[in-house]
């Protein structure tokens, strides 16, 4: 039986075992991204948030129960970490035990799948400011980056500006998209 994920803040390497124990061959960043985006869309009911994310994953029956808590826990610490009045959130990356083009690599994940999780989430009324907007464009071209670039001799530094970019770039976005809703039906995850 695959461990559960405790605590507030879930790190890379406990989702990567999850995932690892639960034979799930998809990319911690990139879920975690697909979760941001979708949750800085305003509240989700838990069981569409477990559907979507279980189709994105690729799980299935037993597989799917399985993961339900641990999936449940980390959706609470994502939401809990966008909502931090002290802007916590960052972006569950690999640790800089990694060489810096496989971290880069992950950051791309983590942004164009943030960017598909914006997408699914957006209702008819989607609406942000100029800011948010070119804040999700930022983003998107964050997301179209590839194996093929050069990594110069302030890379270390020019990596944590990125990740501190998209650490700002996400709250904006969240606090633009996150509307309250008056009426809620049933458990959310807001």
């Amino acid at each position: 039986m695959p461990q559960t994920l405790r605590g507030s803040a879930v790190t890379f390497e406990q989702l990567e075992d999850l995932f690892y124990q639960l034979n799930i061959k998809a990319s911690p960043s990139g879920f975690h991204g697909f979760l941001c985006g979708r949750l800085s869309c305003g509240a989700v009911q838990m069981e569409n948030l477990v559907n979507s994310s279980t189709q994105w994953l690729g799980l299935e029956g037993d597989t799917a129960e399985t993961a339900h808590n641990s999936l449940e826990t980390f959706y609470e610490s994502s939401l809990s970490n966008l909502q931090d009045i002290s802007f916590i959130f960052q972006p569950l990356l690999p640790d800089d035990e990694l060489p810096l083009s496989e971290r880069l690599m992950a950051v791309g994940e983590w942004c164009s799948n943030y960017i598909s999780g914006v997408g699914e989430g957006m209702g008819a009324e989607f609406e942000v400011s100029s800011d948010g907007r070119e804040a999700l464009e930022d983003i998107a071209a964050i997301g179209q980056i590839s194996a093929d670039f050069e990594v110069s001799e302030d890379g270390e530094r020019d990596y944590l500006e990125l990740i501190e970019y998209i650490r700002i770039a996400v709250q904006l976005v969240f606090s633009d998209l996150d509307l309250e809703v008056d009426s809620e039906v049933g458990p959310t995850i807001h």
